[in-house]
């Protein structure tokens, strides 16, 4: 009799390396997921180069126009008897420090969605409308 190949055992063996090399790259991914950037990569210089890096809030700027032009957006995302709607509509007419502070607090209340539809609609908005 001709002893054969086991290709059960190969193709069990295959599989429990399949299985190890998932293992391994889940476990990077859950390693980079929980680590900030390093100062050494590359996406780091353009994080800092982009306010959006610091959070939602850190675009929220003292500029009356941008303040107001933010308010319209959020009139249209949140509705025009929104807390923060009136907040921001009252920190662009007042350009008060205290109105900014207490515009951008709600603002980063606001869902992510809503938060990131208002920045989007903002930063979509055409140069001749600002």
């Amino acid at each position: 009799m001709v002893k054969r190949p086991n290709y059960g055992q190969e193709r069990a063996e295959r599989q429990r390396r399949k299985a190890a090399r998932r293992d391994e790259r889940l476990a990077a991914k859950a390693e980079r997921r929980h680590q900030p950037p390093d100062a050494g990569s590359a996406a780091a210089p353009e994080a800092a180069a982009e306010p959006a890096a610091e959070g939602p809030g850190a675009l929220l700027s003292a500029d009356p126009i941008a303040m107001a032009r933010l308010a319209q957006v959020l009139k249209f995302v949140c509705g025009d008897d929104h807390p923060t709607t009136l907040a921001v509509k009252r920190a662009a007419m007042s350009s008060d420090g205290d109105d900014i502070e207490r515009a951008r607090a709600l603002f980063q209340q606001l869902t992510p969605g809503n938060q990131r539809a208002a920045l989007t609609l903002v930063a979509a908005t055409p140069s001749a409308l600002r």
